[in-house]
C-alpha cells in the first residue's frame, strides 16, 4: 500500500485517478523540504520537473508528517479539528495537497464532486472566502501553466536559468496529464515573446477551455453554502 492509498484508509476518501497516475509516474515528488532543498534537488528537478515546479506561488505538501506543517495529514487533521481558528461546517469537505508562500492552501473539494470531476478550491488561511479554481485536477495544471505566463517574476523558480527553457521543460512533463487541445494552448502562449499573456486574455481563455458554472466561485466556507455544481 503506497502513502497516498494509507492517506485515503485513514481519513475514508478517494484521491481522483489522475492523482494516482502523478504519484505513480513520481510528479509529486518535490523533494524534502528544508534549508538544502535547492542544492539537493534544484537541478534535477529543473530538467524533469514535477508537478508545477515553476508555476506561481504553489508548493506541493509533503505525505510524511513532518511536525513543521507541510504535510498532508498535518493539514488534513487542523482541518478538521473543530477549534482550528476558521472553523469550516461540516458540510464541507477539503484534502490539501499543496500551499502558497503565505499559508494558503489548494485542497480537492470533495463534497463538490461531479462524478469523476473533483473541484479544485483555494482556502485562504486569512479569510472565509474560498475561491473554486477547476473542476478538476487536469484543468487545474492547465490553468496554473498558463497563470505562470502571465506574470513573471524575477524571483520566480523559472527565472532561475533560462526562462523559455524552464517553461517548456515544465510543458513537456506536464504533456501526458492535458488534451490536446490544452497543450496546443500553452505550446501557442511559452512560443510568444516574454510578456506572454494578458489577464484579459488569460481570463477568457480559461472560460473557453476549461469554463464551468462554477468557475472562479467564491464562496464562504464558514457559512452556509448551498449551490451545487452539477
Amino acid at each position: 500500500m503506497n502513502k497516498l492509498e494509507q492517506i485515503e484508509q485513514q481519513y475514508k476518501f478517494k484521491y481522483p485517478e489522475l492523482y494516482h497516475r502523478l504519484y505513480n509516474d513520481k510528479m509529486l515528488d518535490g523533494g524534502e523540504f528544508g534549508p538544502n532543498w535547492h542544492a539537493t534537488y534544484w537541478e534535477k528537478f529543473k530538467i524533469n520537473p514535477p508537478l508545477l515546479l515553476f508555476a506561481n506561488d504553489i508548493e506541493l505538501l509533503e505525505f510524511n508528517r513532518k511536525g513543521n506543517g507541510t504535510s498532508v495529514i498535518e493539514h488534513i487533521e487542523t482541518l478538521r479539528d473543530p477549534n482550528h481558528y476558521i472553523p469550516i461546517k461540516s458540510e464541507f469537505t477539503f484534502i490539501p495537497f499543496a500551499s502558497t508562500g503565505g499559508g494558503d492552501l489548494y485542497v480537492f473539494q470533495l463534497d463538490k464532486q461531479c462524478g469523476d470531476d473533483v473541484p479544485i478550491t483555494l482556502i485562504p488561511h486569512d479569510s472565509d472566502d474560498a475561491t473554486i479554481l477547476a473542476k478538476n485536477l487536469q484543468d487545474f495544471i492547465f490553468r496554473m501553466l498558463l497563470e505562470c505566463a502571465r506574470e513573471i517574476d524575477e524571483n520566480s523558480r523559472a527565472n532561475d536559468g533560462d526562462l523559455k527553457t524552464n517553461l517548456f521543460n515544465m510543458l513537456r512533463t506536464h504533456k501526458p496529464y492535458l488534451s490536446k487541445s490544452q497543450v496546443a494552448k500553452v505550446e501557442e502562449i511559452y512560443n510568444r515573446d516574454l510578456g506572454l499573456i494578458s489577464m484579459d486574455e488569460l481570463s477568457s481563455t480559461l472560460r473557453q477551455e476549461i469554463g464551468f458554472d462554477g468557475l472562479d466561485k467564491e464562496f464562504k466556507y464558514t457559512s452556509e453554502d448551498e449551490d451545487v455544481l452539477c
